[in-house]
This record gives structure tokens, C-alpha cells and sequence, in this order.
């Protein structure tokens, strides 16, 4: 389920962005201020449908869906450190986010990389425990 909903809240992210600005016709008004066109593209392109494959591979039980697993959790737990540190800069610089922005740019993020971690951990002790048994 984290997978999945990794996946989709980074679509909810971002989309409500890019279609306004589709709609208006202009530029994606958070460029340089919040954010770049780099994370819209590694969001939106490669790390959400990696979510999605990496929850497909594991559900058909292939070794390459843990470990992509074990690098998504880890993407997880970063930008769920990193969103709240830059967004606490952007706040020193005089930079205005609203409450909506925090909601689905921050917290969302950071209850991810929460579950992230734990799934991480349970993974980790998970295998340590297997390795054992087979030595």
C-alpha cells in the first residue's frame, strides 16, 4: 500500500500544478520559487511509475521488486527529510507557502518517509533474520 500511495501522492502533488498552468497557458507559477522543472520531470516521470513497478515485481514475488523496494523506501525517507528543512529555509527567505502547498508539497511527504521507515527497518530485520536461518 506505501508503494501505491507513494506513487499517487506524488501525482496529487504535482498535477493540480501542471494542469492550472496548462488551463492558463502560462509557466508553472512554483518554478524557482519552490521548486523545479527537474522535480516535476524525476516526480512525474521516474519516480512515481517506479512506485508503481516496484509494487507490480513485488506482488509477482520477483527478487528485483525488493530491491528496488529497499531504493524506494530510502527516496522516501530523503525527500521526507529534505521537503520540511527546505521549506523551513524558504520560510527564513521571506518566502510565503500556504497551507494547502505545506499539505500536499510537505506533510504528505513526510507521513510517507514515517512509513517509509518503518517498512524499511521491518525489511531490514526481515532479511538479517532469513540470513541467518540459511547460514
Amino acid at each position: 500500500m506505501l508503494l501505491l500511495t507513494a506513487g499517487l501522492a506524488l501525482c496529487v502533488a504535482w498535477i493540480p500544478d501542471i494542469i492550472s498552468s496548462l488551463v492558463k497557458g502560462t509557466l508553472l507559477e512554483l518554478i524557482e520559487v519552490y521548486t523545479t522543472e527537474i522535480t516535476y520531470v524525476l516526480d512525474m516521470g521516474i519516480i512515481s511509475p517506479l512506485m508503481f513497478l516496484t509494487y507490480g515485481l513485488i506482488k509477482r514475488k520477483d527478487f528485483m521488486g525488493y530491491i528496488l523496494l529497499r531504493m524506494s523506501f530510502l527516496v522516501c525517507i530523503g525527500v521526507g527529510i529534505m521537503l520540511p528543512v527546505q521549506s523551513v529555509f524558504q520560510l527564513l527567505s521571506g518566502y510565503e507557502i500556504t497551507i494547502p502547498v505545506i499539505v500536499t508539497k510537505v506533510a504528505i511527504f513526510v507521513l510517507l518517509a514515517g512509513f517509509a521507515s518503518v517498512f524499511n527497518h521491518r525489511l531490514k530485520k526481515s532479511t538479517i533474520k532469513r540470513e541467518l536461518k540459511a547460514g
